[in-house]
């Protein structure tokens, strides 16, 4: 049995090494995460449509906004009442609470304007724009896995451009519908000419809101002439804002609520083993690793154990102690030694507690004890001629040792503030 769980764990590292080596020589494909960070280089980053819109308004400085919509309000409500702004909010699901969508829509209505990439709009912004978007195609190609080329155009006018911009990746299938016409602008469309980029006019401001984020992402503008389309989006927006923001904060906290759409799109929930299922040879690694644990444990499911001794429960030895050495003390009936002891005990406690230097016993030391410790100086006098009494004779009786020993206790619980019986031994 033991030489052939050998054989079994040392076939196990064999294939263990040979897929290590496959992984090594194998391509590591960059990630194919949709963060559309302003720094990510990745292919779904915005590194170049940032940079593309710092240099159309190169006049402009780009303030990056990290925080949550209604503070951001807060903070540029009196510029925004007064001077145009444009911000720019870029990410793969868009979630608001309702402070947010409230700041949101006031900053709108104030007179400013607001351009949306999202492939997830919260349904309560959608009500406020009175649409609705229809991404049951594009979840379903992505969920399987439907790759090909695709394309989206402009609309320019009542007409579609004829130019087309594309790439390879999962299709643009994400589009509006049921929206109010009379105060929505088409401006884009997908490849089924789909309306999937529209102005929405709300108050004194606008709303441009684009269901394709992944067509402003480094892939996509890298890709043929599609910096032209990027160009194009650019030029619907009105011209000379004051301020320009660029949102980095909904990129981070954009959790995607649970709903009838997450139940169906697979690939936005995230799993533990998603890396491994992803590779097939780390599969296959996982899956023999698992099984040689699951054999090691056929195995050994006998368990084996050497006999536990009983330890005896440990005894407490300070009781035992104590009386040794008080039989010890009472044996050699030297009183004597005892209360020299309690004395120079008695000291190192005046010295620790007080930081009096207790080496001579004469009045200023009474005063000055007297003082810090709140016991009347007659009592703490007393004390002193009772310890100078018994420091000076070669025998002390019983009562004598009994009685110093009492009141050098009743002194140091009246200083600490303790209740103590005080008794007289005669």
């Amino acid at each position: 049995m033991k030489i052939f769980l050998t054989y079994c764990i040392v076939f196990l590292a064999c294939i263990t090494v040979m897929l290590s080596c496959n992984l090594q020589n194998q391509r590591k494909l960059p990630s194919l995460e949709e963060t559309y960070r302003r720094t990510d280089k990745l292919p779904f980053g915005a590194y170049v449509a940032y940079n593309k819109i710092q240099s159309i308004f190169k006049d402009y400085g780009i303030n990056v906004v990290k925080r949550p919509f209604d503070a951001t309000w807060n903070n540029i409500r009196a510029s925004s009442l007064t001077n145009y702004s444009l911000y720019f909010l870029i990410t793969k699901n868009l979630v608001l609470n309702d402070e947010e969508l409230a700041a949101l829509l006031n900053y709108v209505s104030a007179g400013n304007d607001i351009f949306i990439s999202a492939d997830y709009v919260d349904n309560k912004l959608l009500e406020s724009l009175f649409c609705k978007i229809d991404r049951a195609g594009e979840i379903e190609n992505e969920v399987h896995g439907k790759m090909r080329d695709t394309h989206v155009s402009m609309f320019f006018g009542n007409k579609i451009n004829a130019a087309e911009y594309g790439y390879y990746y999962f299709p643009f299938l994400n589009h509006f519908k049921n929206y109010e016409q009379d105060f929505t602008r088409v401006l884009g469309v997908n490849e089924m000419k789909e309306p999937n980029y529209a102005l929405f006019f709300l108050g004194k401001g606008r709303v441009y809101l684009n269901v394709a984020p992944r067509i402003f992402s480094n892939y996509f503008l890298l890709s043929g002439n599609n910096y032209q389309y990027f160009e194009n989006v650019i030029s619907y927006l009105r011209l000379d804002p004051q301020r320009i923001y660029w949102d980095e904060y909904y990129k981070y906290n954009s959790s995607f609520k649970k709903n009838n759409e997450r139940q169906k799109n697979d690939e936005d929930e995230f799993s533990s083993l998603s890396v491994v299922k992803q590779n097939p040879a780390l599969m296959w690694a996982f899956s023999i690793g698992l099984s040689g644990i699951l054999l090691y444990v056929l195995f050994n499911i006998k368990r084996k154990q050497r006999v536990i001794e009983n330890i005896k429960p440990n005894t407490n030895a300070t009781v035992a102690f104590t009386e040794t050495v008080g039989r010890l003390y009472f044996q050699h009936q030297d009183n004597r030694h005892v209360a020299d002891n309690i004395i120079t005990y008695f000291y190192e406690y005046i010295r620790n507690r007080y930081f009096i230097n207790s080496t001579n016993s004469n009045s200023e030391l009474i005063d000055l004890l007297s003082g810090k410790s709140g016991i009347s100086k007659s009592e703490t006098d007393e004390l002193f001629k009772m310890i100078q009494n018994i420091q000076q004779r070669d025998y002390i009786s019983d009562e004598e040792l009994l009685e110093l020993n009492l009141k050098i206790e009743y002194f140091k619980n009246q200083s600490d503030g303790r209740k103590f019986s005080r008794r007289k031994f005669v």
